[in-house]
């Protein structure tokens, strides 16, 4: 049936047909996942030198791994749109279309936990080649997991689903619904990233890759869903809903801006783990183009979609998103099928221990040239960098050309922060930081310490309320109200609050590395990439509890914060000079296994390191404390011109309070 047939259908019927459109599309999905599945047979196993556990274990694997990915996507996507494109109190409490959202997000989350705790012995089984009733039956099922990654991929999905059902199930305001959010985002990824994605050669970049991609293709299948359900319900009725127009227009930009990223991401996942010349000759390239068949149409039926801006006719607004989720459907059953099988890029040429480790071979000993030259651009971290000196840059722009004024200083802050973050992570210290424990410490101090000064110092919270206007007295809320109501949080008081943020800031540094933690993360890149996160995090939080100048919840005094600052430094010597003179190696398993030919001594690697975390927190400090003493100055300087206009015209705030509190009294005594 033709978009143009459904136009003129009554409402109802448009809407029946849409969503049987819809079951349909999943219908055919699904069995498109079983027949190729069984018709592999044991391909898939052979290829990669694995045991076959049987067709029931290999098409339970299959089917469960797509349900759980559609649903999480669904998850994610659904609060996505429910914190951006439906309507809000001005106190952030949750409306109508946000509600369904919520529901829509719940009752996939429930799906996406069963799916995930089911996967946990079947993907087990399914690795190790030993068919579920056996497992069962001898009582192993879940001996197999210990030395599997995937099934504990799908216990880390299972618990954020757990949370994010839980959560929803109670929460009715942004800020619950944003957490929740972020832990469905969470939630989605383990599978992807020790998939084919996070093996073999250039894993680094894949992993980065992979993690976007993900999230992207999530946000734009579960917004669509939303938005297809919250536009069925207004033609279905019959009756109008002043904010769908809104929710279309945010949603088309949230997507569309998903669609690149999706589109452009595969092409590099692609040129990674798909040889040209295995593109028609295996099954994984083929799909691979199934896959480019259905998302390039999908992308650009999307813009047409954004380009139209006939955000009036919801009829046919209404079928366009009907399209596609069909092809976003169709979509994740081919990349499930993907992800079950093994790249080609791992059969060209034999892996050497850098390729399995590092995902590259590092060119030689680290140097200055080395560090320069050398980049792997890593999509998260070193994208966010690039997103941020644009947001930035657009919000000064912005406020130049209404006639406001900006400091200068707080742009340098900003863009000198971002920049070291993108060197940090995406240049050859990044790449070196990953196989040297002395140059991730240097990493490490950087990104925790160094970096978070400087975005605390550029005031991006205070600029972006100056530069985005305020929603209209009856409009939806937008990203400015959405800022308001996280500075302002609960969550937000309880991070901020200076016994929190100083021990997240030094209490976690002991427990990544005095623990078996390190060991673990090391070993991969989805592992890095959350210690860089985590040491950004923490180290942000605790400095914009000593010198913030953004708005938040209440400070401790000037003299407070610099005892503050002062009494975390013997907690940073202290590691330092710990790490230099503990007798383990930290990570020696990884090191040992890399056997770098220039570093012949990891204990001596270790001591530089530690020497370098006890060294290099003597810069940061010297620009906090010029800060705090700056900002101290300046408000002892706001006070005191306060003081001398109150004196001149002839009143006095301290002789006014003492008066106030003596009529107070004499009235009491009465």
């Amino acid at each position: 049936m033709t978009t143009d047939s459904l136009r003129g259908m009554p409402p109802s019927r448009q809407s029946v047909g849409a969503r049987y459109g819809l079951a349909v599309a999943f219908a055919c999905a699904t069995v498109f996942v079983v027949v190729v599945t069984a018709l592999s047979g044991d391909a898939r196993y052979a290829a990669s030198g694995d045991s076959f556990p049987g067709t029931v274990t290999s098409l339970s694997y299959v089917l469960l791994r797509f349900t759980a990915s559609l649903a999480g996507a669904i998850t994610v996507g659904s609060l996505t749109y429910g914190m951006m494109c439906t309507r809000f109190s001005r106190a952030g409490r949750v409306g109508p279309e946000g509600y369904a959202a919520l529901l829509t997000a719940g009752r996939s989350s429930l799906i996406w936990l069963a799916a995930a705790l089911v996967l946990i012995p079947v993907s087990a089984a399914d690795a190790t080649g030993i068919g579920i009733g056996d497992a069962v039956t001898r009582g192993v099922i879940f001996d197999l997991i210990p030395p599997n990654e995937a099934p504990k991929a799908w216990m880390v999905s299972a618990v954020a689903a757990a949370v994010v059902a839980i959560g929803v199930r109670w929460t009715l305001n942004w800020v619950v619904m944003a957490v929740s959010g972020f832990v469905a985002a969470i939630g989605v990824l383990p599978a992807w990233v020790v998939g084919n994605a996070g093996q073999g050669p250039n894993h680094d970049i894949a992993t980065s890759a992979v993690i976007i991609a993900v999230l992207a293709l999530s946000v734009w299948t579960g917004s669509t869903t939303s938005l297809w359900s919250h536009r069925r319900r207004v033609t279905g009725s019959g009756n109008s809903d002043p904010d769908v127009a809104v929710a279309m227009s945010r949603q088309s930009i949230v997507a569309a801006c998903c669609a690149v990223l999706v589109t452009a991401l595969s092409i590099v996942l692609m040129i990674i783990l798909l040889p040209a010349g295995s593109v028609f000759s295996t099954s994984y390239g083929r799909l691979a183009v199934a896959g480019a068949a259905v998302l390039l149409p999908a992308a650009m039926y999307l813009g047409k979609d954004v380009l139209r801006k006939r955000s009036g006719e919801v009829r046919p607004q209404l079928n366009r998103a009907a399209v596609q989720l069909v092809g976003l459907i169709v979509l994740w059953a081919i990349v499930t099928l993907m992800a079950v099988l093994p790249a080609p890029a791992f059969f060209t040429s034999p892996a050497t221990v850098y390729d399995v480790l590092l995902g590259f071979e590092p060119p030689g000993v680290p140097s200055l040239g080395q560090f320069a030259t050398f980049w792997r651009f890593d999509f998260v971290t070193g994208g966010a960098a690039v997103v941020l000196i644009a947001l930035y840059g657009w919000a000064v722009l912005r406020l130049r050309r209404r006639g406001d004024h900006w400091p200068i200083g707080r742009t340098i802050s900003w863009m000198v922060g971002c920049l070291a973050l993108l060197v940090a992570t995406s240049s050859g210290v990044g790449a070196y930081g990953s196989a040297m424990f002395g140059v991730h410490m240097g990493v490490h101090m950087t990104l925790n310490m160094f970096v978070p000064v400087l975005l605390v110092l550029g005031g991006p919270v205070t600029l972006a309320l100056r530069a985005l206007p305020p929603a209209r007295e009856d409009g939806m809320p937008g990203p400015r109200e959405w800022i308001v109501w996280v500075v302002h949080s609960p969550l937000m008081r309880v991070l901020s609050n200076p016994a929190v943020a100083v021990g997240l800031f030094v209490l976690s540094l002991y427990a990544v590395y005095f623990s078996p933690l390190f060991d673990e993360l090391v070993r991969y890149h989805w592992g890095h990439e959350l210690m860089n996160i985590h040491f950004i995090v923490t180290g942000y939080l605790y400095y914009w509890v000593i010198i913030g100048i953004d708005p938040g919840p209440k400070r401790l005094p000037h003299l407070g914060r610099l005892a503050l600052l002062f009494a975390v430094m013997p907690f940073h010597a202290f590691f330092g000079i710990a790490v230099m003179t503990m007798d383990r190696i930290i990570g020696g398993t990884f090191y040992r296994y890399l056997d770098l030919p220039w570093v012949h001594d990891l204990a001596g690697d270790q001591r530089f390191g530690g020497g370098l975390a006890w060294a290099s927190s003597e810069v940061p400090l010297v620009l906090v404390v010029v800060a705090l003493v700056s900002q101290w100055a300046r408000q002892d300087r706001r006070t005191e011109v306060r003081e001398d206009r109150l004196a001149d015209s002839g009143t006095d705030d301290e002789l006014a309070a003492y008066n106030a509190m003596l009529a107070q009294l004499s009235r009491t005594r009465k």
